[in-house]
């Protein structure tokens, strides 16, 4: 599971058109992403710890099946310790690294499509592969298992979520709990080629005295020419474990 919360929203609404595109071919389809993703917080630490990622996506949808694989290039700034995915605070030594972050390896089924009566359910799971330097990740394997929901309003609305849970791997004396993962928001369509949305997420408490976290990300996606899409997003945190700012943009094609 990536850190930046607003990149998970934005990731699942491109995988819902995604399926959605799947379905209407009837055939296989692809999609490669890359952007820039960008985030500062102080996480209970005496000053901030700033995260700079820049991602390589790709995916692929066969029917029901989903399979993507995710590698960032990243640089952290601060005495925050980037554990590949979540941030805990260091000590007052402020450090600037960067280099390969974790390969994150996903993969969905979706149990039935969206209809009148019921909303569409996907059943998801992802592996944090620990190919980050020491002091860009934990050098653990990390897992996430969660289920996604959406249904149509209209044509124009969409509501969305997901629930799952999420095992992290201490490291280093560093003592990392599990915990529940959540996220909902809002998609809207004021044209064909143009969404609008805003998402909610919140992780339980992932390290001790850092308390549960919260954010709020509102996002835009636009198709701005045959078979490439841009998605760009800012977010807010309102807890101490959430990066104070954040903002990010993916520049996607499909095959």
């Amino acid at each position: 599971m990536t850190f930046h919360n607003a990149a998970i929203f934005i990731a699942m609404t491109c995988a819902l058109s995604f399926a959605a595109q799947a379905d209407a071919a009837n055939t296989f389809v692809w999609q490669a992403a890359t952007g820039l993703d960008y985030s500062v917080g102080k996480y209970g630490g005496p000053s901030d710890t700033s995260v700079l990622s820049i991602p390589l996506s790709l995916a692929m949808q066969s029917g029901r099946l989903r399979l993507q694989a995710t590698l960032p290039y990243l640089n952290v700034r601060g005495p925050g310790v980037f554990a590949g995915g979540v941030v805990i605070s260091g000590n007052n030594s402020i450090t600037t690294r960067s280099g390969l972050g974790d390969l994150n390896l996903g993969a969905a089924w979706r149990l039935n499509r969206d209809s009148t009566e019921f909303p569409a359910i996907e059943i998801a799971g992802d592996v944090k592969v620990p190919t980050a330097g020491s002091n860009l990740g934990t050098g653990k394997y990390d897992y996430t298992a969660q289920a996604n929901v959406y249904h149509s309003l209209s044509p124009k609305v969409m509501l969305f979520g997901s629930v799952g849970y999420q095992w992290l791997t201490s490291f280093r004396g560093y003592r990392l709990e599990n915990g529940m993962l959540a996220a909902a928001g809002v998609n809207f369509r004021p044209a064909v080629d143009t969404s609008i949305g805003v998402s909610a997420g919140y992780h339980e408490e992932y390290y001790h005295n850092l308390g549960a976290q919260f954010s709020l990300s509102p996002y835009v996606l636009w198709d701005f020419a045959s078979n490439w899409r841009l998605s760009t997003y800012g977010t807010v945190g309102l807890t101490k474990s959430s990066p104070d700012l954040g903002a990010g943009l993916r520049v996607i094609f499909r095959g």
